[in-house]
């Protein structure tokens, strides 16, 4: 098998071979080159230790931060290539890393220790492929499956059991049925693995082809083991196929995750007795915090994001359907925000309430969404105003008016409700009159 290298990997690998050693493409990059898939990067494995690579190297601006695990990073070009000494890893800590590596000059013992057959695969031009633990079959059968007993790999790294729910979604593949059967047996080693790295794992998993197969980590109670809200009232076969409403989103993890989150809350929300609590104050009061958002490491700016679009989601239609109410949502919300949500609202009626209820209703429900963002663009075009800083008076007005204190936000206020009610009073005469009556 021919696999191409490009013309920097290549030149890496020919002059460590011209001093006398070895080296391999490995893991990720030869799976990917396999399968047709451009490779992100290259990972290159030596049985050259890393002082010896640097001393090849040694006209190149080198990176040795990784030295103590045997990675040594070269800057071709402005590109950064690591290459990395063949090794073997002694007893694991905590489920996630190795207490020692040894280095070693059979490669076959570096691939051993890996994690998926798919990913212990190296190759050069000179050797070809090497492929001792069968990953090219399990590519051929669409299949992810540990290198050796699985539960020792997974003892080893537990970060390795979302790795095989996110290759599986990320590439299409089955997770072989032993390897399945040892993610369930060890879903509590997940408890040692840092937030940080699940997140990513996590994010990768919800933005690939199939996210669907994140219903995997709700099966294992993966999630439900770190403190995520793992509601789940119906049948496990339902919530799996709702969830393949995830792939008509766009690739944004905000709306993935807004997606995600309304997806497992719909039936508990909409189980509660709305007289005695509303749908939004309970998911405030009994999911928000555990949310995956909420729960996992992700940055400011997406949690806010993906929580105020889970929040226009969950509001129900008599919320908005005329453009008062909407101007008071408004008030709070971004209006490209709000239109997000309300179309991903719209995409999930129209995915997974099929079937459920007639069709009438399901178009009156995103008729009502319809309308509303209609009149978000007229109320845009006409220049309505619905926040404070659009108000035709200041505070500074009011403080010429003889008000002080609270009493200037508490009039603005005041003011800015009678505008949202009649836009036409938005003058600044018309608002001191009225402050005058």
């Amino acid at each position: 098998m021919k696999i191409y290298l490009p013309e920097k990997v290549k030149f890496i690998i020919d002059e460590i071979y011209s001093n006398g050693y070895e080296a391999f493409i490995v893991g990720g990059c030869v799976r990917d080159s396999i399968l047709g898939i451009e490779p992100n990067d290259y990972d290159i494995t030596t049985n050259a230790k890393p002082e010896i690579i640097k001393k090849i190297f040694n006209d190149y601006k080198i990176i040795d931060n990784g030295i103590k695990h045997g990675t040594v990073g070269v800057i071709i070009d402005k590109e950064v290539y690591e290459i990395t000494t063949y090794r073997i890893e002694g007893e694991y800590e905590k489920n996630r890393r190795p207490k020692s590596v040894e280095f070693t000059s059979d490669i076959i013992l570096d691939l051993k220790r890996r994690d998926f057959t798919i990913n212990s695969m190296a190759y050069n031009d000179k050797v070809g492929l090497l492929d001792k633990f069968n990953g090219i079959a399990d590519i051929k059968g669409k299949i992810v499956k540990t290198v050796g007993n699985p539960d020792d790999r997974f003892s080893e790294d537990g970060l390795r059991i979302v790795r095989a729910i996110r290759f599986s979604s990320k590439l299409g593949f089955e997770i072989e049925n032993k390897t399945l059967k040892s993610i369930y047996k060890n879903a509590d080693i997940i408890e040692n693995i840092s937030k940080e790295r699940i997140t990513d794992e996590f994010t990768k998993t919800i933005l690939s082809e199939n996210p669907q197969n994140i219903i995997l980590l709700y099966r294992t109670e993966i999630l439900k083991k770190i403190g995520i809200h793992n509601y789940i009232n119906e049948d496990i076969a339902e919530l799996e196929k709702n969830l393949s409403i995830l792939r008509e989103c766009d690739f944004n993890i905000e709306d993935r995750l807004a997606m995600l989150e309304y997806i497992l809350g719909f039936n508990e929300i909409n189980n509660i007795d709305c007289k005695k609590i509303g749908k939004l104050e309970y998911y405030i009061k009994n999911i928000k915090s555990k949310n995956i958002i909420n729960t996992l490491m992700y940055l400011k700016k997406v949690s806010i994001k993906s929580n105020t679009m889970i929040e226009c989601m969950i509001l129900d239609g008599k919320e908005y359907d005329n453009s008062i109410k909407i101007k008071h949502i408004l008030k709070k919300i971004d209006k490209e925000i709000l239109k997000k949500s309300l179309n991903l609202k719209k995409m999930y009626n129209k995915y997974s309430l099929r079937g459920k209820i007639n069709s009438s209703e399901t178009n009156e429900k995103n008729k009502i969404i319809d309308n509303c963002i209609n009149d978000i663009i007229r109320i845009e075009n006409l220049g309505e105003c619905y926040s404070i800083k659009n108000i035709d008076i200041s505070g500074n007005d009011l403080v010429k008016l003889g008000y002080r204190g609270k009493d200037i936000g508490e009039r603005l206020e005041l003011l800015l409700n009678e505008v949202i009610k009649n836009p036409e009073l938005n003058k600044k005469n018309k608002l001191i009159k009225l402050l005058e009556n």
